[in-house]
């Protein structure tokens, strides 16, 4: 199927998301309904499934009126895979021609008697998949002429390739192969220093990047040039590029929710008369503008999103109530049946049955609930969750949110698809699929014989995404949704592919998987009295994956040649979460850094290496014999800590948002969502209206070089403002020959940053130091054992006694 087909959008090629409605006695135990078998079955089928609320069930939904949020920007044309992978090769070659004085490339060109665009991207990558410029072949450039409906014997395409295309690929394959590392600055008080040396001398030989202004020696390039060129010129890093790309977020500003419906009553309305003659606008037509503004070359579409906004002041942290909601009635007994419910997103995490319970820390988005704002066409792209956990999406009031999905079982497909139409993007950035800004449409997807899974979620109704379950959406209109994520006994293999498969990409883990197994087992070594068979087995599967994990690491540490490193012993201090860290976070005086491999990213756990820097002298470090203790038969130290009770500042304690249900004493779900509608009609009806108000409401912005827009159009406001968008800094600088390249003038010499320790896994150790090469093990690096392997094989061997007894 050809990038072509992703203009027309087609929902008849798509699955409807099952919608299921619990009754209460279901709805009451979340992680045992949707772990049931007729219900994992379907979510194996489908991905995503629509949990409709029993009929009673209206929670209040409870907000400080100081609520406030950020929100980010996001252009629609560049969210889709094939367009930005487009416009980034269209920059990075035309970069090149521009050192070279030629003319600058469009995105596609035509062949004479074919009106059919073929863009030189999408040619640069048929070659390259066909083994590159130098193993073509006369039968490769025939299939290519097929491809795009040309005879066989054709040279068109071939030699527009050779006059367009082939320089700049010889360019990049004999100056990087197959590599495409770069030094990189680490901050603007850098740009003083060259990038490749780091040093702060010569600076009539210093040169600056046109697009970047990173300065370098000239003498420290790859190829030495003997002086500032004439004309324009650019690193290495800005002509092959990055592949970089993240959303604007405007910090400049704080909405209240009636502040930014306005605004977004204001885009609705310009929308419909534009695209729909004024008439109101239906989730169809909407979803059918939106994949066609994502596919477009030149839609210039803006929108505004309040995501991922995680404030953790009291009614501010979630629109469910809360022990700490300001002003709520806690002698209600019905406002603590909705504060302690299973489903209320703050508790989720942590109900009967969720693994998370056996996680020792708090994570913001993960067990303590992101709040989203959507606005009209604002989307979440193709995402999967951290840990292939489990998710559940609430949303409150408002617009539907449209959602796709992809069945696990086709996660591997839907990724091979994504990286064989823009392998080039996923080679310079490996983690795309977890940077959440990148939307392929289901057409192409289903197009493929991927299946792709639909819903429509309205106010009052859930979406849950099973474990590795690839997810996106938008919004049709203005709305609130919070999420959480949680998981079921059968996610365990999932948790463990993640571990393996973040490594590849070098993603951050959040918590340790093996802790959390650990924990598992420790609980279920106390326990007393009758055991299920569900929890044997599941303390059976955590056993297995656990062992594994510990004969993994003993393997590592025979390969690590120990006389190379001082040993230290660092008993981790476990804690138990209160009731209220669960809920609010960990107080930052208990709070410890994330302890992430600064190798893979995967969490440091039992034993791991802290590489010197060769230059301080540690007093502390000491020979194994001074260091270790014998191991015992405690298998690991523990402590509880206390942390003070949250409280609610005294600013909060002002009139807070109920919307909620009763009979006669409560007012309607949507009452208080309708005072804040009319409070922004009112606030839009009393200004004075602006002779622009009636013009388009797309943003015509124009782009620089590096795909940011330098004019900014706020596409809400009533009146259509341009603001220019801050120049990226430049430093010291001076033109030295006209438009010519620029070299730096001199300032303050910097002084050298000197390395840092690093922490290393024990893998990342053996892969960093083979058998032969540990002589080069900076001084002053140590071995850290947090946790003997005396003392871990002796908790296995007690989970297995526990397991016989039961047996």
């Amino acid at each position: 199927m050809t990038a072509a087909a992703d203009s027309s959008f087609n929902k008849d090629l798509l699955m409807p998301c099952p919608i299921l409605k619990p009754n209460e006695s279901e709805f009451a135990d979340p992680i045992g309904y949707l772990a049931r078998k007729d219900v994992a079955e379907l979510a194996a089928k489908y991905g995503i499934l629509k949990i409709v609320p029993p009929k009673d069930w209206k929670p209040p939904r409870s907000l400080s009126p100081n609520f406030k949020f950020h929100v980010r920007k996001q252009d629609l044309n560049d969210l889709g895979l094939v367009n930005r992978s487009r416009k980034f090769f269209q920059d990075n070659i035309n970069r090149f021609w521009k050192m070279r004085r030629k003319k600058q490339l469009p995105l596609y060109f035509t062949v004479d008697g074919n009106s059919e665009k073929i863009y030189y991207y999408d040619l640069y990558i048929d070659v390259k998949n066909r083994g590159g410029w130098r193993n073509i072949t006369r039968a490769d450039w025939s299939e290519i002429n097929h491809k795009y409906h040309q005879p066989s014997y054709a040279t068109d395409i071939e030699n527009e390739y050779e006059k367009n295309i082939l320089y700049y690929e010889k360019y990049l394959t004999s100056h990087f192969g197959d590599t495409g590392e770069f030094p990189e600055s680490d901050s603007e008080d850098e740009r003083d220093n060259c990038l490749i040396c780091n040093k702060n001398d010569h600076p009539d030989q210093t040169l600056l990047c046109d697009h970047c202004d990173n300065p370098f020696h000239t003498y420290c390039l790859k190829v030495p040039l003997q002086s500032i060129p004439s004309g324009k010129w650019y690193c290495d890093k800005c002509l092959i590029g990055t592949g970089e790309y993240g959303f604007d977020e405007d910090l400049d500003h704080d909405y209240d929710l009636p502040e930014f419906y306005q605004k977004c009553l204001e885009f609705d309305t310009n929308f419909a008369t534009e695209y729909n003659n004024g008439n109101p606008l239906t989730v169809d037509l909407i979803e059918e503008k939106f994949w066609s503004f994502v596919t477009s070359e030149n839609s210039n579409i803006q929108v505004l999103y309040g995501a991922d906004i995680h404030n953790l002041k009291p009614g501010e942290i979630s629109g469910f109530p809360m022990k700490n909601t300001p002003n709520l009635d806690l002698k209600s007994s019905l406002n603590q049946y909705y504060i302690n419910h299973p489903w209320n997103l703050t508790r989720l995490p942590f109900a009967k049955g969720s693994l998370l319970n056996y996680i020792n820390t708090a994570i913001s988005g993960m067990t303590i609930p992101w709040i989203y704002i959507g606005s009209l066409l604002s989307t979440f792209c193709w995402h999967v969750e951290d840990h292939y956990t489990l998710s559940a999406n609430y949303c409150h009031f408002g617009a539907t949110k449209k959602w796709y999905g992809i069945p696990s079982s086709h996660a591997d497909k839907f990724e091979t698809l994504m990286k064989t139409i823009s392998p080039d993007l996923f080679k310079k950035q490996p983690d795309l699929l977890h940077q959440i800004t990148t939307l392929l449409s289901p057409m192409r997807i289903v197009g493929d014989g991927i299946p792709c899974t639909y819903a429509d979620q309205n106010p009052g109704e859930f979406i849950v995404t099973y474990p590795r379950v690839y997810h996106a959406g938008f919004n049709c209109g203005f709305n609130f949704n919070e999420a959480v994520n949680f998981t079921m006994d059968d996610w365990l293999p999932f948790g463990e592919m993640a571990i393996e498969e973040y490594k590849i990409t070098k993603k951050p883990n959040v918590f340790s998987h093996y802790e959390l197994l650990e924990n598992i087992m420790k609980r279920f070594n106390r326990q007393t009295g009758l055991i299920s068979k569900s929890t044997i087995d599941l303390v059976q599967r955590s056993l297995k994956q656990y062992e594994g994990f510990i004969d993994k690491q003993r393997s590592l540490l025979f390969r690590i040649n120990k006389t190379s490193f001082s040993l230290e012993y660092k008993p981790v201090i476990e804690r138990i979460l209160t009731e209220e860290e669960k809920l609010y976070g960990v107080n930052e005086e208990y709070e410890e850094d994330d302890k992430l491999c600064d190798g893979c990213k995967t969490h440091l756990c039992y034993q791991y290496c802290v590489i010197g820097n060769g230059n301080q002298n540690d007093s502390s470090s000491q020979k194994p014999s001074e260091q270790l203790p014998t191991p015992s038969s405690n298998l690991s130290p523990s402590a509880s800590g206390n942390v003070d009770e949250i409280k609610p500042e005294e600013e909060d304690k002002k009139e807070v948002i109920h919307i909620h249900d009763d009979d006669d004493s409560a007012t309607c779900m949507m009452d208080e969502f309708d005072k804040v509608i009319n409070e922004a009609k009112k606030r839009a009806t009393s200004e004075e209206p602006n002779e622009e108000s009636n013009k388009r409401r797309r943003s015509s912005r124009r782009r620089s070089s590096s795909h940011k827009p330098i004019y900014s159009i706020d596409y809400l406001s009533a009146a259509t403002k341009v603001k220019k968008a801050p120049s990226s800094p430049v430093g010291h600088k001076m033109n030295t020959r006209g438009s010519g390249g620029r070299m730096m003038m001199k300032s303050k010499p910097k002084q050298e940053k000197k390395p840092t320790q690093i922490r290393l896994c024990l893998e990342c150790v053996v892969k960093k130091y083979d058998d032969d090469d540990y002589e080069n093990v900076p001084p002053n690096s140590k071995l850290i054992y947090e946790k003997h392997l005396n003392n871990l094989e002796a908790f296995i061997l007690e989970t297995k006694r526990s397991l016989e007894k039961v047996g």
